[in-house]
């Protein structure tokens, strides 16, 4: 899943876009370079981030989903959003997949959207505020039993209003401290208990470079290896800046 950021302020600034021309360049590259899914966003969730009234994220989208789906009719189209009104937006024009870091905690009108549309969603495991700025501390259970409960309740709400096809992201970043990010990661073939797919969204984050104590653009490297570790898990989904280097990873770990 290949990046497209229509935003001024993401964390990485090579995934940013502000033309249409520029949309299509940047999808063009990604695509080239083995990307399945486009995961387009109009808004930053970056920490401490602005908080975006889903009229800006409507504004900045514009007519740039159906601008992909006419370019890339047989590419899969992501959108990246905590907004029911967006969400049916992005399905009117032809988006075939919601992202939603929230878990529908943000805006409740998102799971009737999902139910009344039956569209598959990314659920993900969020235990921040919508700046992404807090960070909750478990009492008694650990990470990894957290988050299985967590998405487990979830699930079963979605399931209940009629939504099937449900992809778990363990949401690195949002509400866990670095340590609780590793655990995660270090034991994230526990979620396959779920039975739901797997996406991993760590790019270039801040777990990889608080360790390596880099910035985002020499990030590369470290993305690449925990990307493996992934892999080797059964991770099935990488939502990543860097598809080349993703599909390097797939076909020598496949060998």
């Amino acid at each position: 899943m290949g990046i497209l950021n229509i935003t001024p302020d993401s964390f990485y600034k090579n995934s940013r876009v502000q033309t249409k021309t520029q949309l299509i360049k940047s999808a063009e590259q990604l695509v080239l370079s083995g990307a399945d899914i486009l995961d387009i966003g109009a808004n930053s969730t970056r920490p401490n981030s602005t908080i975006l009234s889903p009229a800006i994220e409507l504004e900045r989208l514009g007519e740039s989903i159906l601008a992909l789906r006419k370019e890339f009719p047989t590419t899969l189209l992501s959108l990246d959003t905590y907004f029911g009104e967006v969400a049916q937006f992005g399905i009117d024009q032809g988006i075939d997949i919601i992202n939603d870091i929230s878990a529908g905690q943000f805006d409740p009108n998102l799971f009737k959207v999902l139910a009344k549309n039956k569209i598959p969603y990314i659920l993900s495991y969020n235990r921040a505020n919508e700046d992404n700025s807090t960070v909750f501390e478990l009492n008694q259970k650990r990470i990894v039993s957290d988050a299985i409960a967590f998405l487990s309740r979830k699930k079963t709400a979605l399931q209940e209003l009629g939504c099937t096809d449900i992809i778990i992201d363990p949401g690195f970043g949002f509400g866990k401290s670095l340590n609780e990010n590793h655990e995660l990661l270090r034991n994230i073939e526990h979620l396959h208990i779920l039975g739901a797919p797997i996406m991993l969204g760590i790019s270039r984050k801040s777990m990889i470079q608080k360790v390596l104590n880099c910035n985002s653009s020499e990030a590369l490297n470290g993305t690449t290896a925990l990307h493996a570790l992934a892999l080797s898990k059964g991770v099935q989904i990488f939502r990543v800046h860097d598809c080349a280097q993703m599909k390097e990873v797939i076909l020598l770990m496949d060998r």
